[in-house]
């Protein structure tokens, strides 16, 4: 396939509610804008964190939660894309929140994905490096990470 850089037709932005995802969610709106764009706002539920240690299971009450809180940050930021015009499609999504941001952008065919430069931290993401930096290091189509 090939890939024409500087037209972006959809776009995926990471976002978690965080103050960095709320930054990056501008950044994608006012992109989505001048390009026209789709907007895709994926928020990963993180079940691959280790806290619970090995061969257990995150609590179900925890993931609900967890779920109840993506839910919540991503109407709030749908209703701030569509304020502008813009289409959106939402997705809440499970596992290892890099991982699948990237599995999710190849899966659409996105242009461009879109993250804030720091998220709702874990200490596996502290010990293992940001969602953004696995963003970067794995995907395959271009990233823009908002500060």
């Amino acid at each position: 396939m090939t890939r024409s850089f500087g037209v972006f037709k959809r776009i995926l932005l990471a976002y978690d509610g965080s103050q960095h995802a709320k930054r990056a969610l501008e950044v994608a709106v006012d992109l989505a804008k001048k390009y026209g764009a789709r907007l895709y706002i994926v928020e990963v539920i993180d079940t691959a964190t280790a806290f619970w240690g090995p061969g257990t299971h995150v609590p179900f009450d925890v993931i609900e939660s967890m779920r109840r809180k993506a839910e919540a940050d991503i109407a709030e930021a749908k209703a701030r894309a569509e304020s502008e015009g813009i289409q959106v499609e939402p997705a809440i999504l499970e596992g290892d929140p890099a991982v699948v941001v990237v599995e999710y952008a190849d899966r659409e065919g996105v242009d461009l994905i879109v993250a804030g430069s720091r998220g709702l931290s874990t200490m596996k993401r502290v010990l293992l490096g940001s969602v953004s930096t696995g963003i970067v290091t794995h995907a395959k189509r271009p990233v823009l990470i908002v500060k």
